[in-house]
């Protein structure tokens, strides 16, 4: 071992992240903490962490070893920025190339770019959820300087339109791929385009029908196009056909284009005309529409829709194979997309509810092929998605969403009558990492839902965020779900859960050892003295407060004093920090 170059252990470190590099691996052994010692390539990421291990990564650190750095003000570590900036020296980051600060207050985020090196930065992203209008002169400054250096190759903003209209924008700017998470007006989004020679790749996130102004177009589109463009994806559209081709025939040389949204024309030859005359560089076109429908459907209907998507441009020149669904249940609606599909969250409707055709000869349904990108799952449980998993299990045993992590599960109170044991035919129930349960049951099936529940948490391994939800707030239901707790799967990281007696807190927190945050309802009669539980039982915990939750990040169960405690020191702001404070 201990003739390996350091070079080549570092290269490994690479792909390490550094809790386990600094944690598990440096006291391994003298050598290798003299080989972490050296290393200088850390990308530190303090989302979703425990607080204790945040503690002891901003001092093992060394900052001028760092060149990716995330800092989170999320949910579940809701102080963190404040926390972070008064325990390290941010001007000691001098090697740092990328930044990212979620769900950063303005005032932090003017606080942060001024200490760090910004002609360093080759990446940046941010969204901020605090806005300070006597900060935003300064805020506008710092961008423009940012944006200004040569260096910056890549931007991920969340600023909203008017306030991003005042952000002037460099000529000659050197970024390559943008990110848009806000709304944005036409012209703000031309004038980045028209300064921007070297941008190649922009996805927007938010409505585009806020972005759009069609007076702009004319202007444009008779002088110039954005020749630079090749990759574009828009994941909220909602414009008609007439504005969007407006649009993207001022990007002709796009070789990627993705459209999520609704639109109100499914003219497969249409869109052909069009890709030929204004887009003949487009080798990969991905779209997922919804257009809602007062019109009863038939089967013949569909078959004729699809049919201008069925010419040789689509199934043999460019190879582009496409479904179509019609939904008949509450509202009618159709759905039609590329495969596999390019979202990565769905709903999932039954095959009870809906017609499906295909370009192809595969079977929609059951091709778990066509889901690959799919990472999020929503699924209401009632007699229809009963009947599905049922039918699947007989015609299959591979999951139909294989590679879904993320499942938000609605307990319907009128169907209770369900088993969770065939629920692998739709998803891998051990890949799952976050899982929301919504129940709505009356307290005479309670003990059937949690025999239920009880046989999905088993089969979920790799659970560490688990939302418990529904009427279970209700003192009668309340009452009946005391199991609940042994049921919690042990490495949970991330819970919310009814909590109704202060005892259960001291039950979860035995059984849930590596527990990071703890959420419970605002509007609950136990809510202060919940907080007072963590005053009183753990040090350097902390909370914060919306309109619905309280949620706890949790610090140490409270023990004798030792050498490793970590005084809980504050940055001296003068901004109002009042929905988040220290327990």
């Amino acid at each position: 071992m201990e003739t390996l170059p350091i070079e080549l252990l570092h290269r490994i470190f690479d792909d390490v992240d550094t809790e386990t590099i600094l944690f598990s691996v440096r006291s391994v052994s003298r050598l290798f903490r003299a080989v972490v010692n050296t290393y200088n390539r850390y990308c530190l990421s303090m989302k979703s962490i425990p607080k204790s291990n945040f503690y002891l990564l901003c001092r093992f650190i060394k900052p001028c070893n760092v060149i990716s750095l995330t800092l989170s003000n999320d949910e579940k570590s809701s102080d963190q920025i404040d926390l972070f900036v008064s325990l390290v020296r941010l001007r000691q980051f001098t090697c740092l190339r990328s930044i990212t600060l979620l769900n950063i207050d303005q005032f932090q985020l003017n606080f942060i770019l001024k200490r760090i090196n910004l002609q360093s930065l080759t990446s940046l992203s941010f969204t901020i959820r605090k806005y300070d209008d006597r900060r935003t002169k300064t805020t506008n400054n710092l961008l423009l300087s940012l944006t200004s250096h040569s260096k910056l190759r890549k931007l991920e903003y969340d600023i909203t339109a008017k306030r991003m209209a005042k952000v002037t924008w460099p000529i000659n700017s050197t970024i390559q791929y943008l990110t848009i998470n806000n709304s944005i007006t036409m012209d703000c989004l031309l004038t980045i385009l028209q300064s921007s020679p070297y941008l190649h790749t922009i996805t927007m996130k938010k409505k585009f029908d806020e972005l759009y102004n069609h007076s702009l177009i004319p202007k444009y589109s008779s002088s110039t196009s954005f020749q630079q463009l090749r990759s574009l994806t828009i994941e909220e559209l909602n414009l008609t056909i007439d504005q969007l081709e407006s649009y993207l025939s001022l990007t002709p040389s796009l070789v990627y284009l993705k459209l999520i949204g609704r639109i109100h024309t499914l003219d497969g030859k249409r869109w052909e005309q069009f890709i030929e005359l204004n887009l003949p560089h487009l080798n990969k076109f991905e779209f997922f529409f919804t257009h809602q429908d007062p019109v009863n459907r038939t089967h013949e209907d569909l078959q004729l829709m699809l049919a201008s998507f069925q010419t040789l441009f689509w199934t043999e020149h460019k190879k582009w194979l496409i479904n179509c669904e019609y939904y008949f249940d509450y509202s009618t609606y159709i759905r039609i997309y590329t495969k596999p599909i390019c979202k990565s969250s769905l709903e999932y409707e039954p095959k009870f509810k809906k017609l499906s055709l295909s370009t192809s000869d595969e079977v929609i349904e059951d091709n778990p092929s066509v889901m690959t990108n799919v990472e999020s799952m929503v699924f209401t449980w009632d007699r229809f998605l009963s009947g599905d998993v049922d039918e699947k299990k007989a015609i299959t045993n591979r999951p139909l969403f294989a590679k879904v992590i993320e499942i938000d599960i609605n307990l319907c109170w009128s169907w209770m009558l369900f088993s969770f044991h065939s629920f692998s035919i739709l998803i891998d129930v051990q890949q799952i990492h976050r899982m929301k349960l919504q129940i709505y049951c009356r307290r005479s099936h309670m003990k059937s839902t949690w025999t239920q529940i009880s046989i999905l948490l088993e089969q979920a391994c790799n659970l560490s965020s688990l939302m418990v939800d529904g009427n279970l707030h209700k003192k009668a239901i309340c009452s009946a779900v005391e199991n609940m707790y042994s049921l919690l799967p042990r490495q949970l990281k991330h819970l919310k859960i009814p909590i109704n007696n202060l005892d259960k807190i001291e039950r979860i927190l035995g059984r849930c050892e590596n527990l990071s945050t703890i959420r419970f309802n605002k509007k609950s009669k136990l809510s202060k003295e919940i907080i007072q539980w963590f005053r009183d039982n753990t040090t350097n915990s902390s909370y914060w407060k919306d309109k619905c939750t309280t949620i706890i990040w949790l610090g140490k169960k409270m023990i004798p004093s030792s050498d490793d405690t970590i005084p809980n020191k504050r940055i001296k702001l003068t901004d109002d920090r009042s929905n988040s404070e220290s327990i």
